[in-house]
């Protein structure tokens, strides 16, 4: 009866794991006031030039408010060449500035981890910093070896693989038809066809971007270790032997972020946009940067929470590397070392 209860309790707490990490993590206020800080400065960089012309080409001579909703067909007319060159300069700053976000998430996912990792409290923006510097180049690794997992995964679903196995095998099409696919009985089969190639790439991407990369990375922070294809491998191994338990508390914290940033968030936007059309004023426009920015913080604050619960599911999982206890014995490197608690003695190598 003991041993049940004990069972029990464990089961309660694996299952709410999630809420438990996002109470951890919006206790640590700084960090995730940190990394919001930096998304919206890089947000603001390419805003602003948007912001300075739109402000030089309506002044005194557009009505106001006329604009504020979408641009009118004679607007894009009389200014194509200044619009196409902001849009084609937009899209090299927002490239170049994408690649940062990308090496700040690096960055973030060490600080993260050294901090949950430590059990500490205090300074945490010092021991944020120190991680992120102390495993950068080791999650970078890991980063660029997740680009190239996803690079697969599209080959497989839209390339040679998914054209040989599920096109030409089981639905018998032409390889001439693989682009059309005109020879299936109807579109809706089209349709449907395309709905699948959608949605596994969209499971694969969950499984790999939010599942198996935190996964990964927690495992080379817990050992130490520096090869990012070997512990990608072995949480690979380890998601596959503990589905429920690797899967859960993650995927619970996904669902969470799609629903207040997809459902909440996105309804009311997309009620303020509509009275932002009928009637458009300064304190919608504010709004609705206020609700884009609650958003941004609460992808923040659940950014951590993975991996909080990606700590704890691979402290009960994965097992520790067997590593000589330093505090066994004492003396310098190359002289005698005296063991602690003990009569014989050796040389250290």
């Amino acid at each position: 009866m003991h041993e049940t209860t004990n069972h029990d309790a464990t089961t309660t707490t694996d299952s709410l794991l999630f809420l438990r990490a996002i109470r951890v993590v919006l206790g640590r206020t700084p960090l995730w006031l940190l990394t919001w800080a930096v998304l919206l400065l890089l947000a603001l960089l390419v805003g602003f030039p948007h912001y300075d012309w739109f402000q030089s080409a309506t002044s005194h001579r557009v009505e106001p408010g006329s604009l504020v909703h979408s641009l009118t067909t004679v607007f894009r007319q009389d200014h194509r060449e200044t619009l196409g060159g902001l849009e084609a300069s937009t899209a090299n700053a927002g490239a170049i500035l994408l690649l940062i976000a990308g090496l700040f998430s690096v960055f973030a996912a060490g600080g993260w981890l050294q901090v949950i990792l430590e059990r500490t409290h205090g300074q945490s923006l010092r021991r944020f910093f120190y991680g992120g510097a102390r495993y950068f180049w080791r999650f970078f690794r890991f980063w660029i070896l997740t680009l190239v997992v996803l690079a697969g995964l599209h080959w497989v679903l839209y390339d040679w693989p998914w054209n040989t196995l599920v096109l030409q095998f089981l639905l018998d099409v032409p390889k001439s038809d693989f682009a059309r696919l005109e020879s299936l009985a109807s579109e809706a089969g089209v349709r449907w066809l395309g709905f699948a190639q959608a949605g596994l790439f969209a499971i694969g991407f969950v499984l790999i971007v939010f599942v198996w990369g935190p996964l990964s990375r927690t495992r080379v922070a817990l050992h130490d270790t520096s090869s990012a294809v070997w512990a990608g491998l072995c949480s690979a191994f380890t998601i596959l032997r503990h589905p429920v338990k690797t899967l859960r508390p993650i995927l619970a914290l996904l669902l969470l972020e799609l629903l207040v940033v997809t459902w909440i968030a996105g309804g009311i936007m997309r009620w303020l946009d509509a009275g932002l059309e009928d009637s458009p004023s300064r304190t919608t426009i504010v709004m609705m940067m206020v609700v884009s920015q609650l958003a941004l913080i609460w992808r923040e604050v659940l950014r951590g929470a993975r991996y909080y619960a990606a700590v704890q599911v691979s402290r009960e999982l994965v097992r520790p590397l067997s590593r000589p206890d330093p505090w066994k014995s004492i003396g310098g490197p190359g002289g005698p070392q005296y063991p602690v608690g003990g009569d014989e003695y050796g040389v250290s190598m």
